[in-house]
């Protein structure tokens, strides 16, 4: 079963399990989009998703262990149980996470700085561009690109 479909099957079976209708979940989204959903024609966002399981009266961890237990054809409690043993194994089961993204410097940009840096370096000793080219192994575009930028 497509986790999708997991998805569709569990959040109509939860809602009739809570006797609601498509439309009393409107306040989340429009009955339409339910109605998509519960189809399995369309995916829910993650905010979705907990608003969704909000309205069902479960929290969104329910709401996905419950997702995630039809997908792998498990009950809920096996798919807890797998869960804990899964991150126990990766050392994470006590640790406090992070509530937002760090702010990282993309790798591209690293690279940058790194090339320019070695670029300044080779042409401070007294290297043409063509000798920085072949020993960083980098176009003689890059370097003469990056031969003439101040800093």
């Amino acid at each position: 079963m497509s986790l999708r479909k997991a998805y569709a099957a569990t959040l109509q079976w939860l809602r009739i399990r809570r006797g609601l209708s498509q439309a009393d979940l409107q306040t989340q989204t429009d009955q339409g989009h339910i109605s998509r959903l519960e189809a399995s024609t369309v995916s829910a966002s993650v905010d979705l998703s907990a608003d969704l399981a909000q309205a069902l009266g479960v929290t969104p961890l329910s709401f996905l262990t419950l997702v995630a237990a039809a997908h792998d054809g498990k009950t809920a409690r096996a798919a807890l149980k797998d869960t804990l043993a899964e991150l126990e194994k990766l050392g994470v089961l006590d640790e406090v996470l992070p509530d937002e993204p760090q702010k990282l410097t993309p790798p591209r940009k690293i690279t940058a700085e790194e090339k320019l840096k070695a670029i300044r370096e080779l042409r401070a000793a007294g290297l043409t561009q063509m000798e920085v080219s072949r020993k960083l192994g980098l176009p003689t575009s890059t370097v003469g690109r990056l031969w003439h930028v101040d800093g």
